[in-house]
């Protein structure tokens, strides 16, 4: 095991994703675009989720609020200065 319990980095699930994604498909294609190519033909058959990963790539996530709930106040900052008097 590597640091933090986590198999070494030859071991790793994304390495191993990183391997497999690297060969091509049986039409040649390279399997990321394979990838790629699948998840436009869901969204534009109009699945809303393949619509909104779509959008995720290419204009970045909507920025998420941070706001309270019925019991809570939203997160709120305060920032001050403290001045130290020199000697």
């Amino acid at each position: 095991m590597g640091a933090g319990g986590r198999p070494p980095k030859e071991k790793s699930f994304a390495n191993m994703l990183n391997i497999a994604i690297k060969q091509a498909t049986e039409d040649g294609r390279d399997k990321l675009r394979a990838v790629a190519d699948a998840l436009l033909d869901k969204a534009m058959s109009g699945d809303v989720q393949a619509i909104k990963e779509v959008a995720d790539r290419l204009d970045g996530k909507v920025a998420q609020a941070i706001v309270g709930d019925s019991e809570h106040d939203p997160i709120g900052v305060i920032f001050r200065t403290v001045y130290e008097k020199g000697e």
